[in-house]
Parts: structure tokens; sequence; C-alpha cells
């Protein structure tokens, strides 16, 4: 099994395994499952995301950013022995019946400090060239993968990720609903989503509490886009494109 593990100074706080179909979520809140415990890092920081027999770091819109081997980045398949930089915490990613190798692709109440140690500022230098800084995504050579496929990651609650197969997915809090969400005001149906020749789009359908796409009440429909964060009442879910060179 693949594990995680928090270091600090290059000494082990704590380790984390995480297998098929898991979702680890780090931040500073206490709600995170990879909780570190400092004002550099944002409260929901970034997640690691189990897709197939693969691990895919995502950042979640941190405010001091993630680094992976020293490459500031968006998004990253994780590779056996890959550290990923956290403010001034490390964590060591381990997968030792990975053999394919594959390139990265770009892919609270209280406010997060930002910080400016020296070795934060020599990453950040470094990588003021790079694709991810300047929105251009690379490619990845990770094998069965070619085809884009979008799938919804839950940030609260289930630690699940729904594959947006179909032509048309329900979300509302209707029992037979395809995404079952809760909270005052949302309706029976309170949404669909459509696949279209060019993407994925929402649609409001009905209930007082609107569906929120990072943090904008939806009124009509919207195409999404890749790392968009959908709130449904107490349900929080991020859009993501897998296997496509849109992930930035």
């Amino acid at each position: 099994m693949a594990t995680i593990e928090l270091q600090f100074n290059d000494k082990k706080i704590d380790n984390y395994p995480i297998g098929a179909g898991d979702t680890l979520l780090i931040g500073r809140n206490a709600v995170n499952d990879i909780v570190i415990d400092n004002l550099a890092v944002s409260a929901q920081h970034a997640k690691i995301e189990s897709i197939g027999s693969e691990f895919l770091f995502v950042d979640l819109h941190s405010e001091n950013g993630s680094f992976v081997n020293d490459q500031y980045i968006k998004s990253h398949w994780l590779n056996h022995g890959d550290h990923i930089t956290i403010g001034k915490h490390t964590l060591k990613f381990s997968n030792p019946n990975d053999n394919t190798p594959k390139k990265f692709q770009t892919f609270g109440n209280t406010k997060t400090r930002q910080i400016d140690t020296i070795k934060f500022r020599e990453m950040l230098n470094r990588n003021q060239n790079n694709d991810v800084l300047n929105g251009r995504p690379t490619n990845s050579d990770k094998p069965g993968l070619k085809e884009p496929m979008g799938v919804l990651s839950y940030l609260t609650g289930k630690k699940q990720t729904v594959e947006l197969n179909a032509k048309m997915l329900r979300v509302g809090k209707e029992p037979n609903s395809d995404i079952l969400v809760k909270g005052f005001g949302v309706g029976k149906t309170s949404a669909v989503i459509n696949r279209m020749p060019d993407g994925w789009y929402i649609n409001f359908v009905g209930g007082v509490s609107k569906p929120r796409i990072n943090k904008i009440a939806l009124k009509k429909s919207a195409k999404l886009e890749n790392f968009d964060i959908i709130t449904i009442g107490s349900t929080k879910l991020q859009f993501l494109i897998i296997g496509s060179t849109e992930i930035n």
C-alpha cells in the first residue's frame, strides 16, 4: 500500500496509508486527514486523490502554494520517492509497487500567514519561468488516461470520487439523486450536470439555496472549469478533468 510520511526538519511526525479509492485532505483545519498545525498552511491546502492505481496530488488554491521535488505545481501524478513541500513541512510519498515513472503534470477564521523563508524563496525563484506559473500545462506519459474524464471529488463528508460518465447527473436531496446532498433550502433536484461535446455544464434547477461555483451563486448554466469548487448545501465538491492537457 502507498503511504505518506509527514516530516518536519527531516524528522518523522506520522505516517498515513492511502489505498485504492481513498482521498487524503491536507491542511491546517482539524477536519483534514493530514493536519499540519502551522499558519503557513491553508485551512484546506491540498489533497491526494487515488484514481485507478495511481495517485494525484492537487493544490486547493492554497495561499502559499505547493512544491513537489522543489517544483511549484498545481497538480502532479505522484511517483515513488516524491517529496511534497507544504510550508515548512515535507510529505514523502512511498509506493514501492509503482515502477512506471510519469512526467509531472500541471494539473478557518484565522488567515493563512504568507511565508517568506529562505528555502521557500529559493524554490519560488527557481520556478519563475516554470510552465505551471505561466499557466501552460505539461503533458503526462501516464498510461490509461488519454481520454478526458470528468470527476467530482468530495471535499467534505465522504472520501469518494464520482465519475461523470453519464450524459446527465442529477444533484439534490431526492433519495434517488445521482449525487445526494443535504442542507437547508436545497431543492429535491438542485442542479443537473450535463456532458456536452465541449465539456461539462452545470445547470441550476430549483430550491431556495442555489449551488455556488467558487463561492459565486449559480444563476444559469455554467461550463465547469478544471479545479472548480462546487458548494451545494453542506456538500463541497471539486471538479477535475483527468487525462487531458487541460489540467494546469
